[in-house]
């Protein structure tokens, strides 16, 4: 995410349009991280990395009128900690507490100049205040209050104002967290784009059906804040929109991977020679890899594997690849630099992951013209790999299909050359130059469409009542408040739960009055729509091309539900 992060800012820098990374962290080695990116290639050097603490410690706020001194701190504050910058050893914050007091804190944030521009504290304001209370004070220069907050995430949000304030930039959200709390922030002047770099269920779920993130609930809960929702995948998108129903906000933005502007010569690859590239986690799956390769070894194909990468995991793997007597088949280089010269050398790529977001990996090694072979799952490799024409993709978890493929690709040097040549083609259109178009096209949409999207978020529909007719029909009155928008169209759909290529079935309204919209659901809908779980009912509004789909629900205060018994009786639960 965060090479992905800094490339997007230097691709967007390198065609003109002036770009920043912006951090909140409070951080003394961010300098020292800034240099070691650059050097590494990691970091563009003309990109600014603006942060929360560098900006206030040189922009001189003033106060407003009225507002006081911080609070003097009182003798029985003892200082406990100082920290200074690694730039330019400057003092950074000084830490204070009070003995034997574990729940009050105060920190002191210091300029270059030694003065103070940030106090968070968590203090008792007062004898009637409970709990310990955070205050996060600005401080103006002349050492007045500039502004208070009582949580790090409204100083961000104020950073992030203060910004677009100045820049007139628009804003690309990569952090999760950081999605958490800026889905409420908005700026008139500024389109707001969050990026999905993961799947939105917990791991395991059911893409359909499962238990949601917990790191990306805030950003499905507020879905219709964002200007724009970009997915790395087309299959990622699809799946977000079958489950919450399509949107006009949605992208499917790549990460841009540029390999050399020639094929490798298929003659100069290593025979034998497998690659595997990623961290050493649990998610990669690496045990399974190193046993695929045992396997083919075993069925005397000349083959060695070099995991590229490190990662918590590297002694166990160590230790698997003793166990299964394979230590002149496995190399373990490490973190290299030259990862793009090895994929131009390798003949295969082998990724056995359990999810996958989009593979890097798998994109540089077909930019390269290394075969992948993967696991089918979701969401990554069956979005990049076409089975058999561009590499192979294996079944989860099925290791005697790997082997074959790995197998055929280095016993057969005609068909991996095929493939070879195959990816490589497929890989420009990821090349940087089609994805910066993609960016532009995105966010000019996105900011086309700002205003009727504005609109229609502040939207609300709600269940008014439920009618049976004698022949089976259903009557739905629903109450829809749109304001002052005016729709282009409004109608129902029927999705089924649980059915991974649901196409939502129509209902138009047949009376619309005094902002209430009548819908008949016909008797055989149900037997229209056989294959789900269970029907689910949305509203959907449009202006123009622009949709916000609402899924429809009665008053939450509800306590209880009516129901018919299989006999047709009206019960209540």
């Amino acid at each position: 995410m965060t090479t992905m992060c800094l490339k997007r800012a230097g691709l967007f820098h390198d065609r003109g349009v002036p770009s920043a990374v912006v951090t909140f962290d409070a951080n003394p080695e961010l300098e020292t991280i800034r240099t070691k990116l650059v050097e590494t290639g990691r970091h563009h050097a003309e990109v600014p990395l603006l942060n929360l603490h560098d900006f206030y410690a040189v922009h001189f706020l003033t106060h407003a009128k009225g507002q006081a001194k911080p609070r003097t701190r009182t003798p029985e504050w003892v200082e406990t900690a100082r920290t200074r910058r690694s730039s330019d050893g400057s003092l950074f914050h000084v830490d204070y507490r009070i003995p034997g007091n574990d729940t009050d804190t105060l920190r002191e944030y210091h300029r270059a100049d030694g003065t103070v521009y940030l106090i968070d504290s968590t203090l008792p304001s007062d004898e009637k205040t409970l709990g310990t209370p955070r205050a996060l004070q600005l401080v103006a220069h002349d050492g007045y209050v500039a502004a208070t907050y009582s949580s790090t995430s409204r100083l961000y949000r104020r950073f992030l104002t203060d910004l677009v304030n100045q820049t007139h930039a628009d804003v690309v959200v990569d952090s999760k967290y950081a999605a958490g709390f800026l889905w409420s922030w908005k700026h008139p002047d500024a389109v707001k784009f969050v990026n999905f770099h993961s799947t939105h269920v917990a791991a395991g779920q059911n893409l359909l059906t499962g238990k949601l993130s917990t790191a990306h609930q805030k950003i499905i809960q507020n879905r219709d804040a964002w200007d724009g929702i970009a997915f790395l995948t087309e299959s990622q998108r699809k799946a977000f929109v079958q489950r919450f129903c399509e949107a006009s906000n949605t992208f499917v933005l790549s990460n841009p991977v540029d390999g050399p502007q020639t094929l490798p010569t298929f003659g100069d690859r290593e025979p034998g020679t497998v690659l595997h590239v990623g961290r050493f986690t649990p998610g990669k799956n690496i045990g399974e890899v190193l046993e695929i390769i045992a396997k083919v070894a075993e069925a005397r194909i000349p083959v060695h594997l070099d995991l590229v990468g490190d990662g918590n995991q590297r002694q166990s793997l160590e230790a698997t690849v003793r166990e299964l007597g394979a230590e002149n088949l496995v190399t373990f280089p490490g973190h290299v630099d030259d990862v793009g010269h090895r994929l131009d050398r390798a003949r295969v790529l082998l990724m056995c992951s359990k999810f996958e977001g989009q593979s890097l990996a798998i994109l540089e090694a077909q930019a390269h013209g290394c075969v992948p072979v993967a696991y089918d799952v979701d969401f990554g490799p069956r979005d990049m790999i076409e089975d058999q024409r561009n590499g192979f993709l294996v079944p989860f978890g099925d290791q005697d299909a790997a082997v074959r493929a790995v197998t055929r690709l280095l016993s057969d040097d005609a068909l991996c050359e095929s493939m070879s040549i195959q990816g490589f083609h497929d890989s420009t259109k990821n090349r940087s130059d089609v994805i910066f178009g993609r960016w532009m096209e995105a966010l000019d949409n996105a900011r086309m469409n700002s205003s009727s999207r504005v609109a229609l978020a502040a939207a609300s529909v709600r269940l008014a009542g439920i009618k049976f007719d004698p022949n089976g029909d259903i009557e739905l009155e629903v109450g829809v408040d749109t304001g002052a928008a005016q729709l282009t169209r409004l109608w129902l759909e029927s999705r089924q739960r649980g059915i991974p290529d649901s196409y939502g079935y129509e209902i138009e309204p047949h009376t619309v009055e005094d902002g209430l919209v009548h819908f008949r659901l016909p008797a055989d809908l149900r037997t229209q729509q056989p294959d789900g779980d269970a029907l689910d009912l949305s509203i959907v509004l449009s202006i123009g091309s622009v949709t916000r789909a609402i899924r429809l629900g009665a008053n939450p205060l509800l306590q209880t539900t009516p129901y018919l018994t299989v006999y047709g009786n009206l019960s209540l639960k």
